[in-house]
């Protein structure tokens, strides 16, 4: 670690101290069986990403290690962290005929100056985006969920990535896409917030399965490495499942899928198929928590679903990886580590790896500190290694 990564430590530190304020209550309103809630995230963090990449080094991926860095350099940043801003407005009603009705809207603004891979400029400009735009219907028998919101595949393994409250990989990225990385593409695939129709049984004796389709999406190559073709002929849904298992305590045991068809534009004929699935558990004993989560798939892509899914000539490319962390809450303070990798089995030695360690502390209720240290490396046979190494901190307010 160089000493511009050491001085970043001492340095965020004092900035993010210095922002502390008291937390407010979140906002509600009832009356008879209607009531508005608003909740919501807030904060930023100071980030230092020293890079390491050779001209020989290996950017198989689209999230290779400072992939998003100008000429692949340091970066220094003040941003959001994994998580955007966040503002929900969620309307809930019981109907006469006892079903339980949300509307949510969740709006996500980042605090970066907007960026293309790097690229920023002063002034204030449009950086948020919107993930939430739903209706559930929740009674007896189960919920059904209609508009965008959360996805099915590999959604307990994203919530479990200890860097959820801080930042994790590619902060080089600057606001370009108005949150960091933390371990995607480095140990699992990013559920995304998508369109979709959802249905989830009820729990019956820890038992919970969910089924939806989604709206289809393109299936590609690394549009940044690689180019190629690209299967955007789009006539039937993507389908998406899971089934989880809580245990008492807050143990929990999941599985997911998600699959696809796709074909090439201009009558061509060539279809692909898309799949992914997913095993994963979760350990509480305690203040000690452990996740360990794995997926495989083809033309699943290497980090957002469906990019990085074939090669140059438009074959599938297949892809595996594993996330695991353990942490312990003492007090208010908690301390977690992390291992993850995402494997293209397709190229000799082509991984995305990162390490985590990740201390947050709880200043008062709803109010959170977050340091962390972050290494990133893309390696493959027969190129040097990209590395990034990242130092944060900062503050969130959940309210």
């Amino acid at each position: 670690m160089n000493n511009k990564l050491l001085y970043s430590i001492r340095f965020s530190i004092l900035v993010s101290m210095a922002c502390l304020t008291n937390a407010a209550h979140a906002i509600g309103y009832s009356e008879g069986d209607f009531s508005m809630d608003i909740n919501g995230i807030v904060g930023g963090f100071y980030t230092q990403t020293d890079c390491d990449v050779a001209p020989d080094s290996s950017q198989w991926s689209t999230f290779s290690a400072c992939e998003f860095a100008v000429d692949n350099k340091d970066t220094a940043s003040v941003q959001n962290g994994f998580l955007p801003g966040w503002i929900n407005f969620v309307a809930s009603y019981k109907t006469e005929n006892d079903l339980d009705l949300k509307g949510h809207f969740g709006f996500a603004p980042g605090t970066s100056n907007p960026s293309k891979f790097g690229g920023r400029f002063a002034g204030g400009q449009n950086v948020g985006d919107v993930r939430n735009v739903s209706l559930s219907i929740s009674g007896d028998f189960g919920k059904l969920v209609v508009g965008r919101d959360a996805a099915l595949f590999q959604y307990y393994a994203t919530f479990s990535d200890i860097t959820i409250p801080g930042v994790g990989t590619h902060a080089d990225a600057a606001g370009a896409f108005n949150a960091t990385f933390g371990a995607i593409a480095a140990g699992y695939t990013y559920m995304s917030f998508q369109p979709q129709i959802t249905y989830s049984s009820p729990v019956i004796n820890g038992f919970q399965a969910s089924i939806g389709v989604f709206q289809p999406v393109d299936i590609q190559p690394d549009p940044i490495s690689i180019g190629g073709p690209i299967y955007n002929v789009l006539d039937t849904p993507m389908l998406q499942g899971s089934m989880s298992y809580d245990i008492e305590g807050g143990s929990k045991l999941w599985t997911s899928f998600v699959t696809q068809k796709a074909q090439l534009s201009g009558n061509t004929g060539r279809e692909i198929t898309a799949t992914g699935y997913e095993l994963g558990a979760k350990l509480v004993l305690g203040g000690f928590t452990a996740n360990l989560s794995g997926f495989k798939g083809d033309a699943l892509g290497d980090g957002i679903m469906f990019i990085g899914a074939t090669d140059k000539l438009g074959n599938a490319v297949e892809t595996q990886g594993f996330l695991a962390n353990m942490g312990y809450k003492f007090g208010d303070n908690q301390l977690s580590v992390q291992y993850g990798v995402t494997e293209n089995t397709d190229i000799e030695g082509a991984k995305n790896q990162s390490h985590s360690i990740v201390y947050v502390r709880d200043i008062s209720k709803g109010l959170q500190f977050t340091l962390e240290y972050t290494s990133h490396t893309t390696s493959q046979t027969g190129f040097s290694d990209s590395e990034a190494n990242t130092v944060s901190s900062g503050v969130l307010w959940y309210f």
